[in-house]
């Protein structure tokens, strides 16, 4: 029971929840594409590297534009995220640009 309660209290302290994986997609549907950490990747280098950042309790984050990016594009990366291990998944679709 004492590493469980350990893992919870993990998630509840300050500092204590891992920083989300952070996915930014752009692009119309015929040529969008993913970044990761500044870095341009396709879906299979995308599911390569997202496999090796699943930690217990980390979640996926995408950050979109909602105004120039379709949902076709953005359900790939949700999918390939999953596909990885991620079980969370969360989306942030700005109404403004995605910073780069």
């Amino acid at each position: 029971m004492a590493p469980i309660l350990a893992s919870i209290m993990a998630l509840l302290l300050p500092g204590g929840s891992p920083q989300p994986y952070v996915v930014i997609v752009r692009g119309p549907a015929d040529a969008c594409y993913v970044e990761v950490a500044g870095r341009k990747l396709t879906i299979d280098e995308l599911l390569k590297a997202a496999q090796t950042e699943v930690r217990k309790g980390r979640r996926a984050r995408i950050l979109t534009d909602m105004n120039n990016t379709p949902y076709r594009c953005i359900g790939g990366v949700i999918y390939t995220l999953q596909m990885a291990g991620f079980d969370k998944v969360d989306f942030d679709a700005s109404a403004k640009p995605v910073s780069r």
